[in-house]
């Protein structure tokens, strides 16, 4: 087939800027090229409406283009044929074989996608004939279904009166039986999926908010979707939802799959309450179900609120009947963790071979893989599973079988072993971090020779962490812990040696002693790209979008050549702001009011004369600026340095807040909201002396990102000092040491792990700094209050769209005169 070309026009809603017509042109490209793309679109350009027009107008022209290859190829198969028949028809198909081979092959394949787009037009059809029956049967269903729930309800609460604890009681199985999810997608070995775009964000909220994005836009209406979450989301019966963490609710669905399944195999099996653990199952678990849901799920676009309500209608669960419409949807949205996790994307159903993958918002990608493969366990963890897991076998040891008993005397060595840990490496006053890898952690541990994953695979089939968790809600007083806290500790005991055992390379333990003297061990992946490799590798293309991608270096050294991606196939992209130069000022601000150089290193940040400057800084502006400023800081520490200061100069405070009401960041999430609203209340009505008030944040905190200060909310944000990381941080060190020993230095003769520590400043500083425009006609002064923001190679980091305006002034006076006649000027055309 021909080289798809970017369509003259898009179908986009209303007529887009050069930079929007550019976006979807380098995404149509950059697909139809199969490579890899770093797209970098500030936030307020209309990021998600261009991904969506630019992405989605390469898979229609690619599927118009489909049958017209098809045609191509039979009558290219017809022509190979009738050549066969001529006079020197042995030499023809000589010289013809390997077309013919090829011919062949294209056309497997797209036979294969067109029947599976026959598949779903039948399932459509079935769709309708369903819906005239759905009232009928809903009756019936759900008459059923009050009645299991009452069942399982009863379960829940002890049932009868004399349970003799068989709930709790592992059950007997072979250690070669296979019980994973329990639910398959299609019988068939190979499902043929339709070309589609896998859209993967950070959080659920945002899966929600990209499928209303969707909705609105002009292919809301003929595109088909899936939208897939985890079952914390999705699942809709109540006595699983209330459970109180994924991992419970994971088990608790699990386990209720058994019975299920018995209930399928045995249909004139009669429900008794006398015996209500026999029918422990899930009412909404029905393969039948699961496709009359899917059907709708692909008919009409659903986000994830949609979905379960959806499911309550049909008596489906929604978490099965989205993975069931994967095969056959166009777009399938997701969050990071199901596409990042091998096993969990498999059991999704997802195939990724040659497929189309966008990540958005992926600022954020780097730390959110390593996040999903690190973990940390207390000394505390480890005593509470112990004990419980102990008398947990002494009540139960004349009742459970001979393997089932070998397991957890197997286990409680384990614990008994990572207890000592400590005592092993004991620390010192000098050494307060211990740090090695895999193998010698276990060997610290003596569980060198212990077959780790063979017992993982135990506590996986037995749901012994179920059954731990019952054991301590029943019986707090046998343990001696709260139940609430002790019931999860062996979870986290698990998913620690998980992560011993499925990632060895390039991860480290660190054995932590804390002054207050508790102490913890965390496992850390130092190269998040080795669970990305296959996503690489597989998918045609795969595009990283975010608001804020600078610095690249970071993304394409530690993302994409670590995962074996060639430079050949990298394309880069970024555009500039939607809003005009003349509508945002960013300044380099040298020094204060009194000629103090501002260098708010970690040393200096306690100089009470410095801070006293910015102060006097924030006083002065306050007289110039409207509506809000934002200051962030670089950490919660320096935030409560910075207001301790200003609370001790209290004739220097009470002038500040004559013009500027001064909010703090909440240090609960729980209050963000409040303290946003009296901010804003605060802006919207201004008194006769103040204009508006001034909110301290956090770089990194809860207000860094996901919140707009859009218009009146950011007329300014300041920069205050630099926020880089602790460098002393032992998991900093073995960060960058490995970036040193993987990478190569750079062309200015930088060192990987150099650069790295560079890039988590200026990326922080970056999303920080977004925060303020967020549209066209937004308008904001960005001052960066700190001398070393003049340094070449930290303005060259800062975005496109501020480094090429961005303006030093060596001293405050001019940086006073020039924020004068922003406002000056942009209030008068206003």
């Amino acid at each position: 087939m021909d080289k798809l070309e970017p369509p003259e026009k898009f179908s986009f809603p209303f007529e887009p800027y050069a930079i929007q017509d550019a976006f979807m042109r380098d995404i149509f490209t950059t697909i139809e090229e199969r490579k890899i793309g770093l797209f970098e679109s500030p936030t307020g350009t209309g990021k998600s409406l261009s991904i969506i027009c630019g992405a989605l107008t390469w898979l229609k022209e690619y599927k118009i283009g489909i049958e017209t290859r098809l045609r191509n190829v039979l009558s290219q198969e017809k022509l190979l044929a009738a050549n066969a028949k001529a006079d020197n028809w042995l030499a023809a198909d000589y010289e013809c074989s390997k077309e013919k081979e090829s011919c062949r092959s294209q056309r497997v394949t797209l036979e294969g996608l067109l029947k599976r787009e026959l598949h779903w037009k039948k399932r459509r059809d079935q769709l309708f004939l369903q819906k005239k029956t759905k009232e009928k049967e809903s009756d019936a269903l759900q008459e059923s279904l009050d009645s299991i729930e009452s069942v399982l309800k009863e379960c829940q609460n002890g049932g009868e009166a004399d349970q003799s604890d068989k709930d709790l009681l592992v059950e007997d199985f072979q250690l070669e039986d296979k019980f994973g999810d329990g639910f398959k997608i299609d019988e068939e070995q190979t499902v043929i999926h339709v070309q589609k775009i896998y859209y993967a964000t950070r959080t659920h909220s945002q899966v929600t908010q990209f499928i209303s994005e969707l909705k609105r836009s002009p292919f809301g209406s003929v595109t088909r979707v899936a939208a897939l979450a985890s079952r914390q989301n999705l699942c809709i019966f109540e006595p699983v939802q209330k459970l109180k963490s994924v991992h419970m609710i994971n088990e608790r669905c699990i386990e209720l799959q058994k019975g299920s399944k018995k209930k399928c195999e045995d249909g004139t099996k009669k429900r008794s309450k006398r015996n209500p653990e026999s029918e422990s199952s899930c009412p909404y678990f029905s393969k039948d179900l699961f496709e009359n849901l899917s059907n709708q799920i692909l008919d009409e676009i659903k986000d994830i609120e949609d979905l379960t309500k959806a499911g309550i209608r049909e008596l489906a669960c929604p978490y099965y009947g989205s993975r069931l419409a994967v095969p056959d949807a166009e777009v399938v949205a997701l969050p990071y963790n199901i596409l990042f996790h091998k096993a969990t994307r498999e059991a999704s159903g997802i195939s990724l071979l040659d497929q189309v993958v966008i990540i958005d918002e992926a600022h954020n990608i780097l730390e959110s893989i390593a996040g999903m493969y690190s973990c940390e366990i207390t000394e505390a963890h480890i005593r509470k599973a112990l004990n419980q897991l102990q008398q947990y076998h002494d009540r139960y040891k004349s009742r459970l079988s001979a393997m089932n008993l070998l397991n957890i005397r197997q286990l409680l060595f384990v614990l008994e072993k990572l207890q000592n840990i400590w005592k092993r490496n004991p620390g010192s006053e000098n050494v307060k971090t211990a740090v090695m890898n895999t193998d010698q952690f276990l060997i610290l541990c003596g569980l060198e020779s212990i077959n780790l994953r063979d017992l993982l695979n135990y506590c996986d089939r037995s749901l012994i962490a179920r059954k731990l968790m019952g054991f301590a809600e029943r019986y707090p007083e046998s343990t001696g812990e709260d139940s609430a806290s002790s019931s999860s500790s062996f979870m986290f005991i698990e998913s620690f040696l998980d992560m011993l055992t499925t990632i060895p390379a390039d991860s480290r333990v660190f054995l932590f002693y804390e002054s207050s003297g508790s102490k913890r061990a965390k496992f850390m992946l130092l190269n998040p790209a080795a669970f990305v490799r296959d996503v690489f590798a597989q998918a045609r293309s795969v595009i990283l979008a975010g608001g804020t991608m600078q610095p690249m270096s970071d993304y394409e050294d530690q993302l994409l050549l670590l995962a074996g991606v060639l430079p050949s196939r990298i394309h880069k992209f970024s555009c500039g702001h939607v809003i005009g130069p003349d509508r945002v000022l960013p300044i380099v601000l040298r020094k204060g009011p009194a000629g103090t150089q501002f260098h708010f290193s970690y040393q200096n940040r306690g100089d009470e004369g410095m801070v006293l400057q910015f102060l006097r800084l924030l006083l002065n502006v306050s007289t110039i600026i409207p509506g809000g400023i934002v200051c962030f800081f670089p950490s919660y520490d320096c935030e409560e340095r910075m207001f301790q200061i200003l609370v001790k100069n209290s004739e220097l405070l009470r002038n500040v807040e004559k013009k500027k009401k001064i909010f703090r960041e909440p240090k609960r999430s729980a209050d963000v909201e409040s303290v946003l609203e009296a901010y804003a209340k605060c802006i919207s009505n201004p008194s006769e002396n103040r204009t508006g008030a001034a909110l301290f944040a956090v770089v990194g905190g809860k207000l860094s990102e996901g919140i707009n200060f859009s218009d009146e909310l950011g007329r300014c944000v300041m920069m205050v000092g630099m926020p880089y990381p602790n460098r002393f941080s032992v998991e900093l060190q073995e960060k960058m040491d490995f970036l040193n020993r993987k990478l190569v230095k750079s062309v200015s003769g930088a060192l990987p792990g150099e650069m790295h520590y560079e890039n988590l400043c200026m990326k922080a500083v970056n999303q920080s700094i977004g925060r303020a425009i967020r549209h066209k006609n937004d308008y904001a002064v960005i001052l960066l209050v700190d001398s070393r923001y003049g340094h070449p190679n930290v303005s060259r980091a800062l975005p496109k769209w501020i480094g090429g305006q961005l303006k030093t002034a060596d001293q405050f006076s001019e940086a006073f005169a020039e924020i004068k006649r922003f406002f000056g000027r942009l209030q008068t055309k206003i």
